[in-house]
């Protein structure tokens, strides 16, 4: 029986490695998750996505729309800051904040053109959503969380672009809007 349970505990924590989600990976959400969730929209009760420190990943306990939003802003993660980036024409060789969120909600179907910080503020419900907040300071800047993982052009590297984002941030002026069901 005991060589059962070694062979159990053995089994998960190499699934728990081929998923990415072990080590600084999955810490990095948790303390995201704590950060953003508790005070800034999404509730801290639904499962965290997986994060490997460059991209995340949905789990089959998301809704289907946050698999596509996930995977929309994953083939973002690599380019860099581009003003007015997104707007033009939705596929760019790089992104503003309104550009990236823009190209993310129109890719996974929520969105029919690309949208401003400006109307962001109108964009959807105002208030936290359940899976997915808006942050919008209108004719500043906009990113969004994701069950309370942070996706935004704002970081550590000047013009580093849109990315996956654990450090924390300032949130206040910030006006929170939600997409219905979501």
């Amino acid at each position: 029986m005991n060589t059962l349970n070694q062979s159990c505990n053995l089994s998960r924590r190499r699934l728990i490695s081929l998923l990415g989600c072990a080590g600084s990976g999955s810490l990095a959400v948790q303390n995201a998750e704590a950060h953003d969730s508790s005070s800034h929209g999404n509730s801290s009760s639904l499962p965290a996505l997986f994060f490997d420190g460059h991209h995340a990943y949905a789990t089959g306990y998301h809704p289907i729309y946050i698999h596509h939003i996930v995977s929309h802003a994953n083939s973002l993660a690599h380019l860099p800051y581009k003003l007015g980036g997104g707007h033009r024409q939705l596929i760019d060789d790089g992104y503003d904040c309104s550009g990236s969120i823009s190209y993310v909600l129109f890719r996974s179907g929520l969105l029919t053109a690309p949208l401003t910080s400006v109307q962001f503020a109108q964009y959807g419900n105002s208030g936290p959503g359940k899976y997915v907040t808006l942050f919008v300071k209108p004719g500043e800047h906009i990113f969004m969380t994701v069950c309370g993982l942070r996706y935004d052009t704002s970081g550590t590297v000047f013009h580093e672009g849109p990315r996956w984002r654990t450090t924390p941030r300032n949130y206040h002026g910030f006006l929170q809007r939600s997409i219905a069901g979501l």
